[in-house]
């Protein structure tokens, strides 16, 4: 749950930050950053333990995405979550393959020239954000 409340708090700041026509760089970040969260949150349910007080602990090992690659940590989430998301955005993953590297490029696009794929992070992180509330966190086995 805590990844999610952030995942969404990361969300709305690129919302406010959009609407008050703020640089496009910061807000590419902060929507890939929700990104980026929102599929951790949608990771196998036993990826996690419970306390027993409310909070969920990543357990090590337990096949969370060690890089910053949202495709594959895409392919981590429950595959009925995979097939919702995907129901409703057919170029999905295609899309979260040209978000790769966007913190980097980012940082150097000044330097290397070119452009970033604002529409797609702007539209993946709106499906996220709408699908994540409405999706089952751990299904019934």
């Amino acid at each position: 749950m805590q990844i999610l409340d952030l995942a969404h708090s990361y969300y709305s700041a690129t919302e406010v930050l959009a609407d008050a026509g703020a640089n496009a760089i910061p807000i590419i970040n902060l929507r890939c950053h929700a990104i980026e969260l929102f599929l951790k949150a949608l990771h196998q349910k036993d990826t996690f333990t419970d306390t027993g007080t409310g909070v969920f602990v990543m357990r090590p090992g337990s096949g969370r995405n060690v890089s910053h690659d949202l495709n594959d940590s895409f392919l981590k989430t429950l595959p009925a979550h995979r097939d919702e998301l995907l129901r409703e955005m057919s170029t999905l993953c295609d899309d979260l393959k040209k978000l790769y590297g966007v913190f980097a490029k980012s940082r150097y696009l000044y330097e290397a020239g070119g452009s970033l794929p604002h529409s797609k992070a702007k539209n993946v992180s709106q499906l996220l954000a709408e699908k994540t509330a409405n999706l089952p966190r751990y299904p019934s086995s």
